[in-house]
This record gives structure tokens, C-alpha cells and sequence, in this order.
């Protein structure tokens, strides 16, 4: 291993645990929250058996977008599953106009876990627009526009209180599809989906759920809920708390099927699908998205050498979304 080589897993060693232990010192202060095991047997019982439709099911929605190429504007409609903080009431999103019609694809793009600016993102939207997408730049529950006051951005997106982050990423789904509803009215026949981490968790459910979406590049994915919750580093906190209040393993496991990727099929062709990840990743070890990209039979399957946060994984979807879909 060269020194360079060296020096850049060092770094990203450092940085992804420097991330991991604020994380879990942020889902340490909702402590009081946490789940109890009667509370998710009775939310775990109302969903066994259900199909995906339903549980991500889809709503009208009322709202009014500028078609004018090179303008970027905010829209918001109500959320169709208001919780109990009413700054994620309204669902959030920024619109870059790729043209002036809608008989054209309109990309979706979500950002990470407790995103710390959205800048970058916004110039990789800015950057689609101008080869002639329609972009959509979403904020995910509980984060930028949605932070409830008093919260740090989407602290509250996943902790112990185990029934909200399921909440939240069906929510985030649903909104996603109920976009893709109107957006359909319009004329719209294709979405693409780009998602970072969390948000590429949000993607990949998308290209497994909803039909229009015609590709996904997903960076990092979390593919495996169950993983997630009672493996993964970054939710040491989250999974103590929820232990003490008698939640366990075999309980998470049983949603599996709803919230993992990794239990579905995309409804996309598997040549239309980019996974990215991340060689020095232990939030969502690289070996997770190889296995993804397996089960959905993806041929399209890159690791650069980085930790979870790093600088190489956008500017590669980047690329291979102007290489193949442009």
C-alpha cells in the first residue's frame, strides 16, 4: 500500500469516527424517547402482510411549478403523513428548471443523514439542469426547511424512538411518490433517482417501488435495515436505549421486507442502475451494495477508495449518469 494510499484511509478513518460518535451523542439525547416493545409490536401488527403499495401509498397533491429553463425555485405541498412536529408538515423541495416543457425526465435527488449544507448538491442539480433534466432537490424529513426549532438538522430522522424512523423514511418515500403522481399528470413519463447514504436508502426503496422511475444511481445505501439498526456503529446509542425498553433484533427484522432494499426488486432494468460505494465505508460496508447489486443484478457496481463522508462518490455518479443517460 502506497503512502498516499495510507494517508487517505487514515483520514477517512478519522472523519467517518469522528461522524459516528456525533451521531450517537445526538440519538443519546432522545433517550426518553425510545420505543417501547408494546408500542412497536402494535405498529409491527398493523404493517405484517401489507404490500408495498400500501405502505408507501401515494396521494394527490396541489402545487404550481415555473417551467422557465435556468430557474431554480421552492415549492412545498402537505406532507400525507404529518407527524407530531408541524415544521415536517409541509413537504420541502427545490426545483431546477431543465427546460421549458415537461416531456422530458425529471431527476430526484436526496441528500444524506444530517446533511451539513446542501451546496454541493445543489451544484450537481444545477449541473443536470443545464444537460436538460428537470431536477428535484428534496429535504428529507426533519432536516434544512423542516427542522423542527430547538433540533440540530435531522437529528430526529433516526434514533430510538424506533417508530419514527420507520415513519420517516415511509414518509420520505411517500412524498417521493406522491410528487411522482402529479409530475405524471403533467406528462411526465420517467424519474431518475440520486441519493447520498440515507438518501440513497430513500432511492433504492423508490426504484424498487415506483414504477416511473426509470433510473437510480444510489451512493452508499443503507440496504439493510436490520444492519442498520443493530450492527452498524453509527447506532450504538440508538440500539442501547431501545434494548433497555425491551425492543429487540427478531422485531426490527420483521419489517425487513418493507424497508430493505435488499428484500425487493427494482421495477427498472437492472443496466439502468448505478451502486456506489465506498472502500473504507463502515456505516455501510462496501460489501453490503456489492450484495445489493447481486440480488437486483446490477452490472453496474463501483468502489472508490474513501470513508462514508468523502469527495469522490458525486462526482463519479456524476459522470456515469452523463455518460450513460445524458
Amino acid at each position: 500500500m502506497s503512502w498516499r494510499r495510507k494517508w487517505n484511509r487514515g483520514v477517512s478513518y478519522v472523519v467517518d469516527e469522528v461522524t459516528i460518535y456525533l451521531v450517537n451523542r445526538f440519538q443519546h439525547r432522545h433517550y426518553e424517547q425510545a420505543s417501547s416493545a408494546e408500542e412497536v409490536k402494535a405498529y409491527l401488527e398493523n404493517w405484517i402482510g401489507k404490500s408495498h403499495d400500501a405502505f408507501y401509498c401515494p396521494v394527490e397533491v396541489d402545487l404550481f411549478l415555473n417551467l422557465k429553463k435556468g430557474v431554480e425555485q421552492r415549492f412545498s405541498f402537505l406532507t400525507p403523513l404529518p407527524c407530531e412536529f408541524e415544521a415536517n408538515h409541509r413537504v420541502v423541495a427545490d426545483f431546477f428548471c431543465g427546460g421549458e416543457d415537461w416531456h422530458r425526465p425529471v431527476m430526484f435527488l436526496w441528500h444524506g443523514l444530517m446533511s451539513a449544507s446542501d451546496r454541493g448538491y445543489r451544484k450537481w442539480a444545477r449541473r443536470m439542469a443545464q444537460h436538460g433534466w428537470h431536477v428535484i432537490f428534496f429535504h428529507l424529513p426533519y432536516h434544512y426547511q423542516r427542522k423542527p426549532r430547538g433540533y440540530f438538522n435531522g437529528e430526529l430522522a433516526v434514533g430510538p424512538n424506533g417508530i419514527r424512523t420507520v415513519q420517516t423514511i415511509r414518509q420520505a418515500v411517500t412524498e417521493a411518490r406522491s410528487l411522482a403522481l402529479w409530475l405524471r399528470k403533467q406528462g411526465v413519463t420517467k424519474i431518475g433517482c440520486w441519493g447520498m447514504s440515507y438518501g440513497g436508502w430513500v432511492a433504492g426503496l423508490m426504484a424498487a417501488v415506483e414504477p416511473m422511475v426509470h433510473c437510480a444511481l444510489l451512493l452508499e445505501p443503507i440496504t439493510d435495515f436490520e444492519h442498520a439498526i443493530w450492527e452498524s456503529p453509527v447506532s450504538a446509542a440508538l440500539r442501547h436505549h431501545m434494548g433497555q425498553r425491551g425492543v429487540t433484533r427478531e422485531m426490527a427484522r420483521v419489517l425487513d421486507y418493507l424497508v430493505s432494499p435488499r428484500f425487493m426488486k427494482p421495477l427498472c432494468s437492472p443496466e439502468n442502475l448505478i451502486l456506489l460505494a465506498a472502500e473504507w465505508d463502515r456505516i455501510t460496508p462496501a460489501a453490503h451494495i456489492e450484495a445489493l447489486a447481486k440480488v437486483w443484478d446490477c452490472p453496474n457496481y463501483i468502489c472508490c477508495p474513501q470513508g462514508h463522508v468523502g469527495y469522490q462518490l458525486m462526482p463519479e455518479a456524476f459522470r456515469q449518469w452523463q455518460m450513460r443517460f445524458a
